[in-house]
């Protein structure tokens, strides 16, 4: 058997799944995210025989590459993001096996998948990933977490978090799930715990220009990204220094910008729904989970977009 798994690189519960993965089933990855999902697929070609992808936003432009791949290799989608119901339908029948369940990480799903395999300390990295991706409610995650010292989880959890927030380099996200996969603690990684601490400095400095940097519309905040800063951190910043509902930041990408939506806990819209809907009705993608979302769009798009967003997230009150 020749494997290959593409696992969502830019994450804790991303990285874990690989880690898992790399431990049961070994073979190559790619670490891919929503920008270059279509490139990662191309470079699975025979003698591949079995495709393992983990923690993407599986979309229905994909489906085509997918067909190409099924013709000579098993494909195995584990994940938690919303997949359209009849792409679903269609890529099972053609013969792709699919666990999607929305409530868990994708990382927890992984592990209950191979928990016989992974065993008992699998449950360690597993709860890692739930704490950082915020799943720890999950029907899964939460037996897992109710027998742990969860203060200790939620210490590695963060550090681990924070340092990948700090250092997107490929090496380090690949030294990352090599440690993770050899069931390492996170403190112990080397690095991980200086990155952890700048990562924290710089989002104080974030914070601290938030107020003169941010539109505030009702229920929501807004803020462009400049540099290497994170979309999806400054969106989280949003709600905590200015008590909004919902963050969204945005940045340029060549031609097109990378938006991120995110939600303080008791929000009742879905961001997932709202930017899938929205990201295709502007010439992008989208989607996400209820609290977490991103989209892609052209850069000709972005203020209307953003002005819909408002209006919809607003109108919801």
């Amino acid at each position: 058997m020749t494997v290959f798994t593409i696992i969502h690189g830019d994450d804790v519960d991303g990285l874990t799944c690989g880690a898992f993965l790399k431990r049961v089933k070994g073979g190559d990855f790619y670490l891919a995210n929503y920008d270059n999902l279509e490139k990662a697929l191309e470079q699975v070609n025979p003698p591949v025989d079995t495709l393992y992808m983990c923690d993407l936003n599986i979309r229905d432009d994909l489906e085509e590459e997918l067909m190409r791949i099924r013709e000579f290799a098993s494909i195995n989608i584990i994940d938690h993001h919303q997949m359209s119901p009849d792409l679903k339908k269609r890529l099972e029948k053609k013969g792709v096996n699919i666990r999607l369940e929305t409530k868990d990480c994708a990382a927890v799903l992984v592990y209950d998948t191979f928990k016989n395999q992974l065993g008992h300390e699998g449950k360690r990295l597993a709860a890692y990933a739930a704490i950082s991706d915020m799943f720890e409610e999950g029907p899964l995650a939460d037996p897992i977490l109710s027998k742990m010292d969860r203060k200790f989880a939620q210490h590695e959890a963060q550090i681990l978090t924070h340092a990948l927030s700090s250092d997107q380099s490929i090496d380090f996200k690949r030294s990352v799930m090599r440690a993770l996969s050899e069931y390492n603690y996170p403190h112990r990684i080397e690095g991980a715990v200086e990155k952890a601490i700048q990562c924290l400095e710089d989002m104080a400095q974030i914070k601290e220009t938030i107020p003169a940097n941010s539109e505030i519309y009702g229920r929501v905040a807004v803020m462009e990204a400049k540099g290497d800063k994170s979309t999806g951190g400054i969106s989280n910043l949003l709600i905590d220094t200015l008590g909004v509902d919902v963050g969204i930041s945005y940045k340029v990408n060549e031609e097109y910008y990378n938006i991120s939506l995110r939600g303080e806990k008791a929000l009742e819209e879905h961001l997932g729904e709202i930017s899938k809907k929205l990201g295709v009705k502007y010439s992008g993608f989208g989607g996400g989970h209820k609290r977490a979302s991103g989209i892609k769009i052209p850069q000709e798009n972005l203020k209307p977009l953003l002005a819909e967003l408002i209006t919809e997230i607003n109108d919801g009150e």
